[in-house]
């Protein structure tokens, strides 16, 4: 009787024994199923097995970049997608040379891996050596140049990373004062700069690290006219007092109106004696010390050597 317990509780064990190498093998080749990912691609491509992105990907072919993208890096591309191409008017890119979209596409390259989380705002070098970007962050997201939003981040390639913006970013080709002498709604602005100590228009035109322009329009003038004359405002007796003026609507650096949500208090201008604030209630403001609250109605106009925003009253220290 002894015996045969002994014998079943061995068969028993042996049972268990096989059914637990079974389940231990069964284990490993399911493991063995499991498929391997699939090693990234270079940036041309992801961006080619991305159907939203089959123009840039027909730009970089026509501009002979790809070949340049696939190498080591790495690269942080921001990405236009079909419809950021449509958006900002190209619809087709036969009338585009190699020329003409080089400096276009590489300006969306900067050297090295910057991940949504690592972004800053400032200037950021892009590979195009005669164009920099203007990164802005705020609780709104990241855009670029102050109207370009980054829409999707962090798509991952084998030489570095991209993002999807939801505009094309094309290089200024005009300063400060060409600007504003090729649009008619600043002839009176013009001809006050030009009046004013040469001072002020050499500061418009140079580079240096960039300036902010709170560009008043013609009605916005011939409202201040109503109070102070223009005849005032041009005899030389007072061109200090013009100077002033003008230099109150220069802020130095670059703020565009998507900088705007990190500032707060007083804004030096280059009149040094007077400083702006801003008010974003219920849209943007820039506020004069004695002339109270000017709209911005249109915003980040940008210039090679700066930014323009379009005011309706002009400021007054």
């Amino acid at each position: 009787m002894k015996t045969f317990k002994t014998i079943q509780t061995l068969k028993t064990c042996l049972f268990a024994a096989m059914v637990a190498f079974t389940l231990s093998s069964c284990s490993d080749d399911d493991d063995d199923d499991q498929p391997t990912p699939p090693a990234l691609g270079t940036i041309p491509a992801v961006a080619s097995a991305d159907p939203q992105f089959s123009t840039l990907v027909a730009a970089l072919t026509k501009a002979e970049l790809v070949t340049t993208l696939q190498g080591a890096g790495p690269f942080t591309v921001f990405a236009p997608n079909n419809a950021a191409f449509t958006k900002a008017g190209i619809t087709s890119l036969d009338g585009l040379t190699k020329d003409a979209l080089t400096p276009i596409l590489t300006t969306h390259v900067i050297s090295g891996t910057v991940k949504a989380a690592d972004v800053k705002s400032g200037t950021v070098k892009t590979v195009n050596p005669s164009n920099d970007i203007y990164l802005s962050k705020n609780t709104d997201g990241v855009f670029i140049n102050g109207k370009i939003k980054v829409i999707a981040t962090d798509v991952s390639a084998a030489n570095g990373v991209i993002h999807v913006i939801d505009n094309v970013i094309v290089p200024p080709t005009q300063s400060l004062v060409a600007i504003a002498q090729a649009d008619t709604n600043f002839t009176e602005l013009v001809s006050l700069v030009l009046a004013a100590d040469p001072a002020v228009a050499t500061a418009l035109s140079s580079a240096g690290t960039g300036l902010t322009v709170f560009a008043p329009t013609n009605a916005a003038f011939r409202e201040l006219y109503k109070t102070t004359s223009k005849a005032t405002l041009l005899d030389p007796a007072n061109k200090a007092l013009l100077t002033s003026v003008l230099l109150y609507h220069v802020v130095p650096g670059r703020v565009f109106s998507t900088d705007l949500p990190n500032v707060s208090g007083p804004v030096t201008t280059a009149n040094t004696s007077g400083t702006v604030t801003f008010d974003l209630t219920g849209g943007a403001k820039v506020i004069g010390k004695t002339s109270g609250a000017s709209n911005i109605t249109a915003a980040n106009i940008l210039a090679t050597n700066g930014v323009v925003h379009v005011i309706d009253k002009v400021l007054m220290p």
